[in-house]
């Protein structure tokens, strides 16, 4: 009786490791299905246009990060062509051949690097020495490169993201988008702002142009006064949102 309890808890707990991993799998296609922004991916070299290529995680492509910068910067006769490598759950430490791979081929003007948030601060080395090949690699290649903060649940991990980020930049010579401090700051002005998906990790629409905003002003210095109409996010507090990035900016 023994060995058939036995037997049944290891094969109730064999079929529990198989839908745990069925549920993970699903869950990462989900994300990347619903959440990646194929429509305009593989734009880059595009004539008379400025070229990003974005590296990161969910954090860019949820709330679609790059179109609304493309839209946004439209509406003021900056047209962006992009590609964004993001992965959900990616480090950039594994994404670096790829970036350098795309930044051989000489068509960017700007690289977006964004760091997977779980990374610190126990990872500050490998961040540290990734950031910095990465944009030495990108300066050999005359892309500017752009570090890319985004918002943190956790306040305290916030204020070491913060820092990190200021001290690789300032390192490495490239601009710095805070957008983490970016909330934080329009929290303060806009306590009932809903910036955050269903998952209470990831940007919704709304929060996505806040960041997209932040870019468009600290790459373009750009002063959001007219919200495009085919915008992904078209709210009420839309502008109040643009005018609190550009403020932030210009702390």
């Amino acid at each position: 009786m023994g060995k058939k309890r036995t037997a049944r808890k290891t094969v109730l707990l064999a079929m529990l490791v198989v839908v745990l991993t069925i549920g993970s799998t699903l869950t990462i296609l989900y994300r990347n299905l619903l959440f990646r922004d194929y429509e305009n991916f593989d734009l880059a070299g595009s004539d008379n246009s400025v070229s990003i290529l974005f590296v990161g995680n969910s954090h860019v492509f949820w709330g679609r990060v790059p179109r609304q910068l493309h839209l946004i910067s439209k509406e003021y006769g900056i047209e962006i062509a992009y590609k964004d490598i993001s992965s959900n759950g990616a480090h950039l430490s594994r994404s670096k051949e790829e970036a350098i791979s795309e930044l051989q081929s000489g068509y960017y003007d700007y690289i977006i690097l964004q760091d997977n948030t779980r990374l610190l601060p126990g990872g500050i080395d490998e961040f540290l020495d990734t950031i910095r090949l990465l944009c030495d690699a990108a300066k050999e290649h005359e892309t500017i490169p752009v570090l890319f903060s985004p918002a943190v649940v956790d306040a305290g991990r916030q204020k070491v993201y913060t820092e990190a980020y200021l001290s690789a930049s300032a390192e490495n010579d490239a601009l710095f988008v805070n957008a983490g401090e970016a909330w934080i700051y329009t929290y303060q002005t806009m306590p009932e702002v809903s910036l955050y998906a269903w998952d209470g990790v990831h940007a919704n629409n709304a929060g996505a142009f806040l960041t997209s905003c932040v870019f468009a002003a600290i790459l373009f210095e750009l002063h959001i006064e007219e919200i495009p109409s085919n915008s992904l996010y078209n709210g009420n507090d839309a502008l109040v949102l643009a005018h609190a990035a550009w403020d932030f900016t210009r702390l």
